[in-house]
């Protein structure tokens, strides 16, 4: 029988201030602690700071994509992100792990967010879905059903 290992990412969404969020992913596995963050504006949805700990690493050269975050910095969570980390982090010169802890941490920002401010009554379900059905259409699959839903009703 082969040896069980385990990979494990954890992300968190800290509430900084009315106007900032900290959102942290972590990877903890034999060979890495990874942790990154993103600081969130949410008056724009856009990275306004971004950083990198190699706690624990298997390379030297792994410390050299520390500054790459430093990119991300104006990035909309919902429309840019995701492009620019695959820009920065895949192939010969990035890191899928990076790539991963920013992919699951930054893009799933909108999806702790905005059930916040429904939860406190500061946003209407109606609102909601007409986020979903615009800005979020091209997320997933179940956003373009909703999307063309949307479009179909508001004819």
């Amino acid at each position: 029988m082969g040896v069980f290992q385990q990979r494990d990412f954890s992300v968190k969404y800290t509430e900084v201030s009315e106007n900032r969020w900290l959102v942290s992913s972590q990877l903890v596995d034999q060979q890495h602690d990874i942790v990154t963050e993103l600081e969130i504006d949410i008056s724009t949805l856009r990275v306004s700071d971004a950083n990198i700990d190699f706690k624990r690493f298997p390379l030297e050269q792994c410390l050299e994509l520390a500054e790459k975050s430093k990119k991300l910095i104006g990035c909309s969570v919902i429309h840019e992100l995701s492009q620019e980390l695959d820009q920065l982090f895949s192939g010969p010169y990035g890191c899928p792990n990076l790539r991963h802890l920013f992919g699951i941490s930054g893009p799933g920002f909108i999806y702790v967010y905005y059930p916040k401010l429904l939860s406190e009554g500061k946003m209407k379900q109606d609102e909601w879905w007409k986020i979903v059905g615009t800005k979020l259409r091209d997320d997933c699959i179940a956003h373009k059903m909703l999307s063309e839903q949307f479009e179909q009703k508001n004819k």
